[in-house]
Order: C-alpha cells, then structure tokens, then sequence
C-alpha cells in the first residue's frame, strides 16, 4: 500500500497562472460577460506579489494563449506590467504590446467616467490606448 503525501502548506498555489486568467477572460467573453472578465482578469494579475512572495512568479508569468481578442490581449499584457511595476519586478518580454489601432475603454459606460478613466491610466495601460481608472486594481 503506497502511502500519499501531500505537498507542503508552503508548495499549494492559490494564484492564477497568466495562462489561466486568459482562460477565465476567454470563458467569460464567450458567455459574453465582459464585466466578469474584466473582474476576473484585474483579481487575477493582483495575485502577482503572492507568486512572486512563494518564488514561484516565474511559473505565473508564463506566456499564455490568446485570449482571442487583440485588446484583451493587450489589456493583460499591460496590466501584468502595470502590476509588476507597482511591486517594483521587472516584466517578461511578452507582456510588451503594440498600442491598439483604436482607444479602448474596458469600463466607461458614459463620457464623464470616460475622462475620468484617461486621467487615472496606469501608463502601461496609456501606451497601449487601453483607459482604465488605477483604482480598478483596488477594487476588482
């Protein structure tokens, strides 16, 4: 009879993969829930530090598929970087985008949240045409 062990407290992962935030972004584009994605996309990269805390950032930050759409994509790409940047690590290669053709507003649903929203860009986002509010990332 083969005992089972289990890994260490300190070996259980509890943050998403980059790979399985696009999952959870692709799921939920496709059930046509782009408010959910983008919740489930912002909780996501702000598990960062807990990956990088556990040493296992590198295992987070793995290039993940397509998410299907160039702006989210994008979206993910640079809040990585935005995210990385607050916690002072450097960013994988792969999270550097070319800005979109056309501005995008992932939240703005009238035009004064819409400033308000370039106003409070994270630049990783700015450079990319992406307007999302910074405190998005506090209140996912």
């Amino acid at each position: 009879m083969t005992q089972q062990t289990t890994p260490p407290l300190d070996r259980k992962r509890w943050w998403p993969t980059a790979s399985e935030i696009a999952d959870d972004v692709r799921t939920n584009l496709a059930a046509g829930d782009e408010d959910h994605a983008l919740r489930m996309l912002i909780d996501g990269v702000n598990y960062l530090p807990d990956a990088h805390a556990a040493g296992r950032l590198g295992e987070a930050l793995v290039e993940p598929e397509s998410i299907g759409d160039s702006r989210w994509d994008a979206l993910l790409a640079g809040a990585i970087r935005y995210r990385l940047h607050q916690s002072g690590l450097p960013a994988p290669r792969w999270t550097r985008k070319e800005p979109l053709d056309t501005f995008w507003w992932p939240a703005a649903t009238w035009a004064s949240q819409a400033y308000n929203d370039m106003a409070h860009t994270p630049a990783e986002l700015l450079r990319l045409g992406i307007f999302l509010d910074d405190r998005a990332f506090t209140s996912a």
